[in-house]
């Protein structure tokens, strides 16, 4: 717990938080732009069936909040983990009294809770935010009940999950390539592989609880694996 209120004093965030009221004012743009796809004459009848109702249009933006946090985490990953362990960094770190894998189980920790936080905000906030708005503007055409309300808290919380278990994958082949290019590559190209599934959540979501699951795994053995390489490196 130390460590983690370590990490968050000196890690300057503001960066990352503007990027994420970014990605949160382009994604609600968004979520109006597909509500209106129905009322458009020359729309896409398909279309026009999935954005006629609130969860079709959640789950779409929250496929694109996956896949933008995803990226966000991996460039904080890069920064604040892959970074710091280069040249001079290094030897700034391992002067400290405390152990190695601490810190980078802090560093991680802080990247995480961020966007955990973050994410979660805009998915589920970016719902509650719209549903209020479209109840004067009435741009769809659609009803709500609790169980809806229900179902998006229980999507957002499974899409940070993944979004979580992408970013300490790509963070961690980004580490061990000491490349920020690669960093961001692995975190694009594994969100648009679960980008599909992510986009059907409503009719798919054991799948994806699955993918989330073994997405968590994956990047936590992958961040233990990164522990171990940085207690054993030398300066």
């Amino acid at each position: 717990m130390n460590m983690l209120k370590l990490e968050l004093k000196k890690t300057n965030i503001k960066p990352y938080f503007l990027s994420a009221i970014a990605i949160f004012v382009c994604i609600m743009g968004l979520t109006y732009i597909l509500a209106w796809v129905p009322h458009l004459d020359s729309g896409d009848k398909n279309a026009a069936i999935l954005f006629s109702t609130y969860q079709g249009i959640a789950a779409i933006c929250n496929a694109i909040a996956l896949m933008s946090f995803s990226i966000l985490a991996s460039a904080m990953g890069y920064r604040y983990l892959t970074k710091e362990y280069c040249g001079v960094g290094a030897i700034l770190l391992f002067s400290y009294p405390i152990n190695r894998k601490s810190v980078v189980w802090a560093k991680a920790a802080v990247i995480l809770l961020f966007i955990s936080t973050t994410m979660f905000l805009t998915e589920y906030g970016g719902f509650l935010i719209f549903i209020g708005t479209d109840s004067v503007l009435q741009m769809v055409n659609d009803t709500l009940a609790l169980g809806d309300f229900m179902l998006a808290f229980r999507n957002a919380l499974v899409l940070v999950c993944l979004a979580d278990g992408i970013a300490l994958c790509a963070i961690s082949i980004g580490f061990i390539k000491k490349s920020n290019s690669v960093t961001i590559i692995s975190a694009v190209i594994l969100s648009m592989l679960l980008i599909n599934p992510v986009a059907a959540i409503n009719e798919q979501f054991l799948p994806v609880l699955f993918l989330a699951a073994a997405a968590l795994t994956g990047g936590i053995l992958l961040t233990l694996n990164v522990s171990h390489k940085v207690n054993r490196m030398e300066i």
